[in-house]
């Protein structure tokens, strides 16, 4: 029988730190050793600034997020770009489109709790903690209705929040968005894959091979068109400081065990009133292309932009037609001032 989109995923990620889990398990001294080493040396990076970062506490956590104030004239909503969640992910890989899209609008840009400069506390994270994140930081920081930028499991969250606190959005903006057609894992996930991450030492082990420079770089590899704008190996060492920090294991494990998925509603686009846009990669994998028929199909007055090139990460693959792209969109719309 054809494995679904989402079945190859969960094969291909369990294969991939299985693979972690057997080479960790090879001596128990060694990968000790080498864990240490990792820690030590990845704390010694450099992390690079942009913007204005800044922190606000949510439910006692702290959450930090970039500001890029509007340095042009317009009255176009504030914006909120969300992260993807894979290895080293944060809000950096949104710097190259942010800058430019900061001409017209506010641009906020979240770290997601446990990742990046957020707050990593050894916790569950699940889609739900995401939803009433995202729904908090629109209220208590944000202030007013927002577009969301969103792509990949983000864009279900975003979704999510639009159709409880409709009065916090302006408008969707979602990025090869999954979700629909039934192959979401749910929040209970992999617990076998979970238990075995979790383990002191070859969880470190496998957490550290997912995580090293030349497995992030083919990550970028596997999920862009590599050698794109906005990538290269000072992305590449910024992940890796990023996936390095203590406590960043705990959401990407949750992340990596499939528990970070969020099943929509069928028929949720008959109470969405707020203007939509769809973004995706020609040559994307997961989802591909073929599946913005079925978002096409709960939000028929969608506008589709494809862009030719680009892989799962069109916004990070190419910031400037990205940015040109939803720009044009979003003065196609008619906001309040």
């Amino acid at each position: 029988m054809a494995r679904s989109a989402d079945q190859e995923l969960k094969r291909l990620r369990r294969r991939r730190v299985t693979r972690g889990l057997l080479l960790g398990g090879v001596a128990l001294g060694a990968p000790a050793v080498i864990n240490t080493l990792v820690a030590r040396r990845a704390a010694r990076l450099p992390r690079p600034r942009w913007g204005a970062t800044r922190h606000v506490e949510i439910d006692g956590q702290r959450l930090a997020y970039v500001h890029l104030p509007r340095s042009g004239q317009g009255s176009t909503p504030p914006m909120v770009l969300l992260h993807t969640f894979g290895p080293g992910h944060t809000g950096l890989l949104w710097r190259e489109t942010a800058e430019r899209l900061a001409r017209d609008c506010d641009c906020f840009v979240p770290d997601w709790l446990g990742w990046g400069d957020s707050e990593r506390r050894a916790q569950r994270y699940t889609a739900e903690l995401y939803i009433d994140l995202l729904d908090r930081f629109l209220e208590e920081v944000v202030g007013e209705p927002a577009i969301l930028v969103a792509p990949h499991r983000a864009a279900a969250y975003a979704v999510q929040v639009t159709l409880d606190a409709p009065q916090r959005v302006a408008a969707l903006a979602l990025i090869a968005p999954p979700g629909l057609g039934g192959d979401v894992v749910q929040d209970r996930g992999d617990p076998l894959l979970h238990a075995l991450l979790r383990a002191p030492l070859l969880g470190t082990s496998a957490l550290n091979l997912v995580t090293g420079r030349r497995a992030l770089d083919n990550h970028l590899r596997r999920e862009t068109i590599f050698g794109a704008e906005g990538l290269g190996k000072p992305v590449v060492e910024a992940m890796y400081r990023a996936s390095h920090l203590p406590g960043a294991c705990h959401a990407l494990t949750d992340s990596l065990c499939g528990r970070l998925g969020h099943q929509l509603e069928a028929g949720f686009g008959d109470e969405l009133q707020q203007p939509s846009w769809l973004a995706w990669g020609r040559q994307a994998t997961h989802p591909p292309l073929e599946t913005a028929d079925l978002w096409l199909q709960e939000l028929p007055k969608s506008d589709l932009e494809v862009f030719d090139g680009c892989r799962n990460l069109p916004h990070v693959e190419r910031p400037a037609r990205f940015a040109a792209a939803l720009t044009a969109f979003i003065e196609r719309q008619r906001f309040a001032a």
